[in-house]
């Protein structure tokens, strides 16, 4: 079975070949979270009909030069483009390096996350109960002095006659 990888151009400058980027998410064990990885094949285009932003298939191929060994299978999304209304220009929007939109920026990561946590919280029942019958703050008791067991007036006279303090 040949590699199929789905990324999005990023440089059609070479003839015949365009630059595809192909994201994909990595677990990262150490921290137990998932991260988007990009890498970049060359790939091989031999009808030229590939745009910057067009989303691709590349498939594994024999290798044709020292870096390009897949070649474009298909468009799969051509990149948007829009018509200046004042010279009637066909532009083409170059789409953002990330595949993904939802990993466009960090904060938008961050924010799903903790939207995601907010949506997927249970109450536990347990700790419902536990609410209910908590006790307000009543503040610790001042401990009680050491009682001494110690006559200083006795140990005072037994020192004076015999020099010594008595046990």
């Amino acid at each position: 079975m040949r590699h199929n990888f789905i990324g999005i151009v990023i440089s059609t400058a070479m003839d015949k070949t365009v630059r595809v980027q192909v994201a994909k998410r990595v677990m990262v064990h150490r921290f137990q979270k998932e991260v988007l990885r990009h890498k970049v094949y060359m790939a091989h285009d031999e009808l030229e009909n590939c745009n910057n932003g067009d989303v691709v298939r590349i498939e594994h191929c024999r290798k044709l030069s020292r870096h390009k060994s897949f070649a474009v299978a298909e468009v799969i999304k051509p990149a948007r483009s829009w018509t200046d209304p004042e010279t009637g220009i066909a532009a083409r929007h170059i789409a953002a390096r990330s595949f993904s939109v939802a990993t466009a920026t960090k904060k938008d990561i961050l924010q799903d996350m903790y939207l995601r946590e907010i949506r997927n919280y249970k109450p536990d029942a347990k700790a419902a109960q536990a609410d209910v019958t908590t006790k307000e703050f009543a503040a610790p008791k001042v401990p009680a002095p050491p009682q001494n067991d110690i006559n200083l007036d006795a140990d005072m006279k037994t020192y004076e006659q015999t020099g010594t303090l008595g046990q």
